[in-house]
């Protein structure tokens, strides 16, 4: 079944690499749109970064870039169906920013604003347990391996790092990062595993 799986991602990567040229007007494939799951994979990241100072929104919006194009990569579909734009910090989820100003009214979640390295960062805290009943079992595996790799990192430390990711490169600023270019990644950012390794 998994050779079988990759065998589709073989062939897609191979319909890929015969539009390269045209590789500019690749669209991002979102295949469902779930903004329920968003809001959960945000509440459970800030139960497990609660208490990290380097997480400020800037942080937030690179783990869940790096949660949504590595979780395609691995498993060729979409696990929160966010749209992301490049821009000269980073990827900017599109609706990030609108999520966390509602789970704060709702009472979800609680903004405090900090200093973190001379700089003032928008913080979020969980106000209670998240919900993951929308959530899979590799779903959360793969958020909490995506959490221990970057988690640690800094703004610009994970900026720094991204600038050199295939997906953030071939996009243009201030449009859409295609999803389909995670089939290009080298092997310092990919996280699938190889066809020989099976």
């Amino acid at each position: 079944m998994l050779t079988e799986k990759r065998s589709v991602g073989h062939a897609r990567r191979q319909a890929i690499d015969e539009a390269a040229p045209k590789s500019e007007e690749l669209q991002i494939r979102v295949e469902e749109e779930r903004p329920d799951v968003f809001r959960q994979v945000i509440l459970y990241v800030l139960g497990r970064v609660e208490g990290k100072p380097n997480i400020g929104e800037a942080v937030l919006h690179n783990l869940f870039y790096f949660i949504d194009f590595d979780y395609y990569e691995k498993f060729e579909e979409n696990l929160m169906g966010e749209t992301y734009i490049k821009d000269g910090y980073g990827p900017t989820s599109v609706n990030l920013t609108r999520i966390l100003h509602c789970m704060e009214e709702e009472g979800t979640i609680q903004k405090t604003e900090q200093v973190y390295h001379n700089y003032s960062q928008n913080r979020y805290l969980p106000t209670g347990r998240s919900d993951t009943d929308l959530l899979r079992a590799r779903d959360i595996e793969h958020i909490e391996q995506v959490l221990d790799r970057f988690s640690g990192m800094s703004a610009a430390e994970l900026s720094e790092y991204l600038h050199n990711d295939i997906p953030w490169k071939c996009a243009r600023y201030g449009k859409p990062i295609p999803y389909e270019t995670v089939f290009y990644r080298d092997d310092r950012y990919s996280v699938s595993e190889s066809d020989d390794a099976l």
